[in-house]
């Protein structure tokens, strides 16, 4: 989710490369989560925010065709590179904002959509109604339950860092707010919330430093806050490195168009 007046495409530019890495690491979450997913080898599959392709590239394995949506140039830098290593091509990459793609023009509708946590437009419905409009079959949509990002250890940090106690804002909102936007629809969704085991692995603290400091534009005269922080909460691995474990809830809200 982003805030007004921020430029998201560089935003997640600059995450691109950090994002890579960190999915690459879960693949095991990403492959339970497409087993939950309707797929047949003949479908053309949509993706939301495609990333780097977490989604994308394990479900390019399984369907005919897949359409992968994203405002990032980093991101999909790293897409075609992950197609490449895997020696896929049946992913066309598209570089937009989902709120500007038009349906019948840039796109034509597909057998599926999925959106993993890519959700974060200021007009929630419109992008629900658009999703829903170029699916033929079914729609995948993994967001949050309860807190994620802002978890106790990251208000923490937030706190120390603005010398404020943090102030949740009206966007942060989960699950609940997607599905109660769906029945006022008319679509009756089917929820499944599921707990989730995160774990990020760094090579050192300065590692760890970095990574942190670049995804959360920490500024360099506060790195000093930010380094403590992490020297508390990360654990050693016992080979030089850290890691860092975190547990959580995700939601998967997903409805057939025959329905």
């Amino acid at each position: 989710m982003r805030r007004k007046g921020e430029d998201p495409a560089h935003m997640w530019d600059k995450r691109a490369d950090d994002f890579n890495k960190s999915t690459r690491k879960n693949q095991e979450r990403t492959l339970k989560q497409i087993e939950r997913f309707q797929l047949k080898p003949e479908y053309s599959v949509l993706d939301v925010g495609a990333g780097t392709g977490r989604l994308s590239i394990p479900i390019a394995k399984q369907v005919a065709k897949v359409t992968a949506i994203d405002q990032s140039t980093g991101m999909l830098n790293y897409l075609k590179e992950n197609m490449e290593n895997e020696g896929l091509t049946n992913i066309d990459c598209i570089q937009k904002r989902w709120e500007d793609v038009k349906l019948g023009e840039d796109i034509e509708p597909h057998d599926v959509v999925v959106a993993s946590h890519s959700l974060g437009m200021f007009d929630l419905q419109e992008a629900i109604e658009k999703i829903d409009a170029a699916a033929k079959k079914y729609v995948y949509v993994l967001t949050f339950a309860g807190k994620w990002m802002f978890d106790g250890k990251e208000e923490e940090l937030w706190e120390r860092l603005h010398d404020r106690p943090m102030r949740h804002r009206g966007w942060h909102s989960d699950y609940m707010l997607l599905y109660n936007i769906l029945h006022d629809m008319g679509i009756y969704a089917n929820v499944e919330v599921k707990d989730v085991k995160h774990e990020q692995h760094y090579d050192n603290l300065d590692d760890a430093v970095s990574r942190w400091k670049e995804m959360r534009d920490i500024p360099p005269e506060k790195e000093h806050i930010l380094r403590d922080h992490l020297s508390n909460i990360l654990e050693q691995d016992g080979n030089g490195g850290y890691f860092f474990k975190h547990k959580s809830k995700s939601a998967m809200i997903w409805w057939s168009k025959a329905e």
